[in-house]
């Protein structure tokens, strides 16, 4: 009711005066005026009236029978609120539509079997009537008897009330007949009457009243199914889909059983969601009558033909089972057809075969008829196959006794498909059957069906090729399955055929076949990743390790940001710097196949193996430029920690220390992060401050120790090696006093033999400096220390101590010594020493300082003896 509403006064209403003598006593003592029915509520939650202590209800029926009744005095005060012009008529339908709900869950076929009736159930409904004004209805209590609830009516005071406001419109006094009804809602608000009658007033006149009122003896009487119906059209004709979807809904509720409104429902919501409009269909099958077969069939077939498209063949199945139950003797051959599809995508295979018994005249032998699923076909079971039968049932009739493993059967059946069946007009007669065969694993039988096809005009396809060297393969028959497959490459891009044609040559031993059956060319097509990864594999495996670089880098650069030149290599784990660039992932490689990816564990695989690969070849900048190239994909995030550790090897490996400087710092500052004992293990690990010295080594930059000082600075936790290199800076930059104040600090702590010699070395410069006083002194303490370094250094690799003497000695000036010590290592031999030649041996090298020493002083012949015996070139 709208806001213009003239507002009601019921003075104004006039009751026709009726004689007295012409009402029967009875009857006129029924002309009262009604008060509002108050709810009355005791102290305990309950109403007042009949106790129902003896039912012995639980709180939970309590509850929800309270919450009922609340929501019937809620909806009595909004009409009142609503005549009233309290509130509009969206707020009222706003509050009134709340439970409407569009996707209801439609009554089963045997409401019975699920209705529950019980005591509270129907004692609360009778007390909800009361309220409504059904003053005269009766509850039946006995036992469990199902309930059914009178249809409600006016009281007879109201409904003569209601007679005369329907005379006055039938006359044409229509304010009248407003005013009367206006009276009984007054009274009894919640009466569905009245507002029938003020929807007919306003039909012609004014058609949003029209609705309005329509729509609220709609909600006062929800069991009137007709009356949402004619409120659905109303909104229909305006044009408001969703609302009259609610009302059908509503309708559909009060009869589950009215079938043309359910199909004028689900023909509605085609308009706005095909899926719903779908379910509804669905549902609407088991309420169609078998007197409605044909609506029934056609609408299960259209059912079953969408899911069918939709993939979802089980409901598909059940739309078709519902309408097959219902009238059988209805269905044609076509609908006989659908079925059966259908029961063999659902692997019924006893069903489809007891259907083309009944339907096709298949004549079965030694066979239980609607025997289940699981029960074991006999081993005499045989058949007749009829002349006359359709080609689609015979193909269908071949398939089901495929799955069902009639192998007794198959050559009755494939020598009856050669002989009735041209595989130049009906080849998907035989292309079904042979993978019905592949599937069951009979490849034998298959390739009887396939061949007719392959040596067909129009079904020689790649698809057919494809099975028949899937066939061949399965059966061990290499060389045809080979045919099969090179024809299928030639045909189409089948990504399978590839595979297994490489696969095929290389077991063969045709590793250059192999890889050109995996070749693809990026300038006609799109690269596929898995084939490539497979050329990458068969590559490695063939030793052809410079394509293999290549490739590998290929596909694993499609992730990445192209590096165009070193300056990029600085800014590499600043991805946005790309993004900002405009810079586009994959650039500079080839276009690949969109939504075909290798799961990311394969091309990090690849990745180490392409580095060991570089790294056996000694190809220093590929290995460098594929681990920085890595670096900007986002792809390879996860790997982050071992692609720094990468990336510093590389820089190791290039003799490129100024990247190795950064990335020491990168993973340094990390490191301040951590608390307590984690942080002093990490930042104390010494591979971590070997690799910065081998960083420091190749590097020859000094400029390392501002900061390694501003390491020291930031915690107190550091541990000694970061010092050993504040040490070896000072000595590097011959500052020795400092290089010796550090050393000594370290031998304290450490007790190391090495420290001690790094002491007796620096004493050693000292000493060789030319304005140092107290030489002597100074090469008395290094000998101290190297004394106390051969002590501590063990008798295996004694050979060094004895080279350092000689090298001490040896700046010192004292050849003498110097000679003794190199002669000593040239006689020296240990199993350790042997067994590690390349890194513990020093023969050669005390050879040539031995050499150098005879050639300065003037005994060639020696020295050149010594680079004879020791030293190779």
């Amino acid at each position: 009711m709208s806001d213009s509403d003239v507002e009601y006064d019921a003075s104004n209403v006039e009751i026709e005066e009726l004689d007295v003598d012409e009402i029967d006593e009875s009857v006129r003592s029924e002309f009262v005026e009604l008060q509002q029915q108050h709810v009355v509520m005791q102290q305990g939650g309950g109403y007042a009236g009949p106790s129902t202590a003896s039912a012995g209800a639980s709180s939970s029926a309590q509850s929800e029978s309270e919450t009922d009744d609340e929501n019937m005095y809620q909806r009595e005060v909004l009409i009142k609120k609503l005549v009233a012009r309290e509130i509009s008529f969206s707020e009222y339908q706003a509050q009134i539509q709340q439970e409407d709900d569009l996707d209801d869950d439609d009554v089963d076929v045997d409401q019975s079997a699920k209705k529950k009736s019980t005591f509270f159930q129907d004692f609360n409904t009778a007390r909800r009537d009361v309220l409504k004004g059904n003053f005269q209805g009766s509850t039946k209590l006995e036992g469990k008897s199902v309930y059914r609830r009178q249809k409600r009516c006016l009281p007879t005071a109201l409904q003569g009330l209601m007679g005369q406001a329907n005379l006055c419109y039938a006359r044409g006094d229509v304010k009248t007949a407003e005013d009367l009804c206006m009276e009984i809602i007054r009274q009894l608000p919640l009466a569905h009457e009245p507002f029938i009658t003020l929807a007919q007033i306003h039909e012609m006149t004014d058609p949003e009243k029209y609705l309005q009122y329509s729509l609220i003896a709609a909600h006062l009487n929800p069991s009137d199914s007709e009356q949402w119906l004619h409120v659905a059209e109303i909104f229909i004709e305006r044009d408001d889909v969703f609302e009259a979807l609610k009302c059908y809904t509503r309708g559909i509720r009060a009869n589950p059983k009215n079938v043309d409104m359910r199909l004028k429902r689900a023909r509605l919501m085609e308009t706005k969601d095909e899926k719903q409009a779908l379910r509804y269909y669905y549902n609407t099958l088991p309420f169609i009558p078998k007197e409605q077969s044909d609506l029934l069939i056609s609408t299960a077939k259209h059912v079953a033909k969408k899911f069918h498209e939709e993939s979802n063949v089980g409901a598909a199945l059940d739309a078709m089972q519902r309408a097959y139950s219902t009238a059988p003797e209805k269905f044609s051959m076509e609908d006989i057809n659908l079925l059966i599809e259908l029961l063999i995508a659902n692997g019924h295979y006893r069903q489809a075969l007891d259907i083309l018994a009944m339907h096709a005249s298949v004549e079965l032998y030694n066979y239980d008829l609607g025997a289940s699923e699981d029960s074991p076909m006999s081993p005499n079971f045989s058949i007749v196959i009829p002349d006359n039968i359709v080609l689609d049932l015979r193909t269908k009739l071949a398939v089901v006794l495929v799955h069902l493993k009639c192998e007794q059967c198959f050559e009755k059946v494939i020598d009856d498909i050669l002989a009735r069946i041209d595989p130049e007009n009906d080849g998907d007669c035989y292309l079904d059957v042979a993978e019905a065969l592949m599937k069951e694993e009979y490849y034998r039988d298959a390739l009887r069906l396939l061949v007719p096809l392959i040596k067909s005009k129009k079904f020689s396809l790649a698809a057919v090729w494809l099975r028949y060297a899937d066939c061949s393969r399965w059966i061990e028959n290499y060389d045809e399955a080979i045919v099969g497959y090179r024809k299928v490459v030639s045909l189409a891009h089948y990504l399978d055929a590839r595979l297994a044609l490489a696969a095929l040559l290389k077991k063969q031993g045709k590793y250059d076949e192999a890889l050109q059956a995996l070749e693809q060319d990026p300038d006609n097509e799109y690269l596929d990743p898995e084939v490539l990864h497979e050329r990458c594999l068969m590559l490695h495996e063939a030793g052809r390790y410079q394509e293999l670089l290549g490739a590998g880098f290929i596909l694993l650069a499609r992730h990445c940001y192209q590096i165009k030149k070193r300056q990029d290599i600085a800014v590499l784990s600043h991805v946005k710097y790309y993004e900002n660039k405009n810079r586009t992932l994959g650039e500079g490689v080839p276009d690949f196949v969109q939504g075909s990816d290798l799961p990311l564990e394969t091309e990090w695989d690849l990745a180490i193996r392409l580095l060991t690969v570089a790294d056996e070849q000694r190809d220093y900048t590929y290995y460098m430029k594929l681990v920085f190239t890595l670096q900007t994909s986002k792809r390879f995030h996860c790997y982050r920690p071992e692609l720094l550790q990468l990336a510093l090897t590389a820089c190791i490996y290039n003799r490129d220390p100024t990247f190795g400087l950064n990335i020491m710092r990168d993973l340094i500052r990390p490191l301040f992060n951590l608390k307590g004992d984690a942080f002093e293990s990490k930042i104390n690990h010494p591979q971590l401050w070997n690799l910065f010295n081998l960083i420091v080594f190749i590097s020859g930059d000094v400029r390392y120790h501002r900061y390694l000082s501003r390491i020291f600075f930031r915690s107190s936790k550091i541990g000694i090696y970061p010092k050993v290199l504040i040490a070896n800076y000072h000595l590097n930059c011959c500052t020795f006093k400092y290089a010796l104040n550090e050393y000594n600090k370290i031998y304290l702590v450490t007790n190391d033999p090495l420290h001690a010699m790094m002491i007796a070395v620096t004493l050693t410069q000292i000493a060789c400096q030319k304005f140092t006083n107290k030489k002597q002194s100074l090469i008395a303490q290094a000998n101290v220390f190297m004394e106390k370094y051969l002590a501590e250094r063990p008798e295996e690799v004694r050979n060094e101590v004895f080279y350092n003497f000689g090298r001490m000695y040896h700046q010192l000036g004292l050849l003498h010594l110097a000679v003794d010590y190199y002669k000593r290592v040239l006689s020296f031999d240990s199993p350790v020493v042997r067994e590690n030649p390349q890194y513990l041996d020093l023969k050669a090298e005390a050879a040539f300082n031995l050499s150098f020493i005879y050639k300065h002083s003037g005994n060639h012949d020696l020295a050149r003896k010594y680079l004879y015996d020791y030293i190779q070139v």
